[in-house]
């Protein structure tokens, strides 16, 4: 519990550290529990053992991308409830094309206003 809020948690996903680093922190401080995956296929290992309340996910990353790991994520029933929140660097019509057409949430594009990704959580999260 912080300040009486449970604490919401998260996987960010992201295969640049720095930026991975830069967003989890403010995430942390602004109370979310937050677990770094550095690409698709670590995501997927550790939500073997962490149920989020929420993923935040790159698109364009090495060995699993982000578009490959939702598919998966959502075809497990396990995990397949779990909000997913898509970020990319590109600016690419195509890219939010294919992120809506495969059922994703959102897509919001780098770089990141904190305050929109905490207000996109928050509607992801309410009632979770």
């Amino acid at each position: 519990m912080l300040n009486g809020k449970k604490i919401r948690r998260v996987l960010l996903v992201d295969d640049e550290v720095n930026f991975a680093q830069l967003l989890g922190g403010l995430l942390q401080m602004d109370g979310f529990e937050v677990t770094v995956a550095h690409d698709g296929q670590e995501a997927l290992e550790k939500l073997a053992t962490f149920t989020p309340d929420a993923i935040i996910s790159d698109v364009v990353m090495p060995r699993v991308d982000g578009f490959e790991m939702f598919k998966q994520v959502k075809a497990n029933e396990k995990t397949a409830s779990i909000p997913f929140l898509f970020i990319t660097g590109y600016q690419d019509s195509q890219m939010l094309e294919k992120a809506r057409a495969i059922g994703a949430f959102g897509i919001l594009q780098k770089p990141i206003d904190i305050e929109q990704i905490e207000r996109r959580l928050a509607e992801l999260t309410k009632g979770r």
